[in-house]
């Protein structure tokens, strides 16, 4: 593969299909057509990938977003689908669906969220988490302010996190302290989303300076050792093309609308979608058709509680790198 379509690769996963809860993955792979490939891509209206970092031990998946891009707008939307979401799959039981990449596979969770939510999934990249720091010290770390220290111990995972407040460049096990933390904060797992959404922007705004053709070929030996992907490499290096010209003031960022609940009946912590506003998002911004949720596979209408969230309206919240760094110099 040519210099500059590895490079580009690199640059388009990076900011379009970077994992939430680790940092960028690179992949390629020797492949001809590239050309052919790009003018096919122009001619469509959007790309989305599902986009999954896995932990290898568990086989549970800590990181689930849906990446579009639309080049002919020039823009990017990551959304980012909490661990704990309650839905159907498997044996028809409900469930979080971070299970359901292991339960089902790959292909099998692309297929249960095209027919859920009406979105087509042009491909997938599953992410093993374990190779995070490597990543994130191959680039050279990411620069970015934390409003308050971040301090939490736990032997048993042999976790400890201590991070000072403050501008700052986070290595490869700082980086991995900052994203996986959320014990602190007051709504958990969410606001650990938002805090990712924030690694997020901080990577778009450098990563101009952090990746060149000098560590291109490491990062993509190092990537294929932990991504699984079925997309093809010269398509990523198509797409990564039109990506360069992506602002951040259009990648934008979202979380599936919807709310935490404790279940009365077991005692698990969930999180419930809120099929309007998710229907309104995922038409907007990811070219859904039809009604969201036909089969009911995000809600036990049995739950009382679970059953209100689901028919909430709300606000859809979007966020765009750009703000989110105005939001951190302000």
């Amino acid at each position: 593969m040519p210099k500059k379509y590895i490079y580009a690769t690199l640059i388009f996963i990076a900011v379009c299909l970077v994992f939430v809860s680790a940092l960028t993955f690179a992949l390629g792979r020797e492949s001809e057509g590239s050309e052919e490939v790009y003018s096919q891509k122009l001619a469509k209206d959007s790309y989305c990938a599902l986009v999954t970092g896995r932990d290898r031990v568990s086989g549970l998946c800590d990181v689930m977003m849906l990446v579009s891009f639309d080049p002919s707008n020039s823009r990017i939307c990551v959304l980012q689908i909490p661990r704990d979401t309650y839905a159907l799959y498997g044996d028809g039981s409900y469930r979080k669906i971070n299970g359901a990449q292991h339960a089902l596979g790959e292909d099998g969770l692309c297929e249960l969220l095209e027919e859920s939510l009406g979105v087509r999934i042009d491909g997938y990249i599953s992410l093993d988490l374990s190779g995070f720091r490597e990543l994130v010290d191959l680039i050279g770390g990411v620069e970015i302010e934390l409003d308050r220290p971040i301090k939490y111990s736990d032997p048993e995972q042999d976790l400890r996190i201590d991070l000072e407040s403050g501008r700052q460049t986070l290595d490869g096990k700082q980086a991995e302290m900052f994203v996986r933390y959320r014990s602190g904060y007051k709504r958990g797992d969410l606001d650990r989303l938002d805090a990712q959404k924030k690694f997020l922007a901080a990577l778009f705004a450098s990563l101009g300076q952090k990746v060149s053709f000098s560590n291109a070929y490491e990062l993509l030996q190092l990537a294929l050792e932990y991504v699984d992907t079925d997309i093809n490499p010269a398509l990523c290096a198509a797409l990564g093309l039109e990506a360069l010209g992506v602002g951040a003031d259009q990648l934008w960022f979202c979380t599936l609308p919807g709310e935490d609940i404790v279940s009365r009946k077991s005692g698990a912590s969930f999180y419930v979608m809120s099929k309007s506003p998710t229907q309104r998002l995922l038409s907007e911004y990811f070219g859904a058709e039809g009604d969201l949720d036909e089969k009911g596979m995000f809600l036990n209408g049995d739950d009382r509680d679970f059953r209100e969230i689901y028919q909430k309206d709300s606000k859809i919240e979007m966020i765009s790198a750009q703000e989110i760094e105005k939001t951190k110099k302000d």
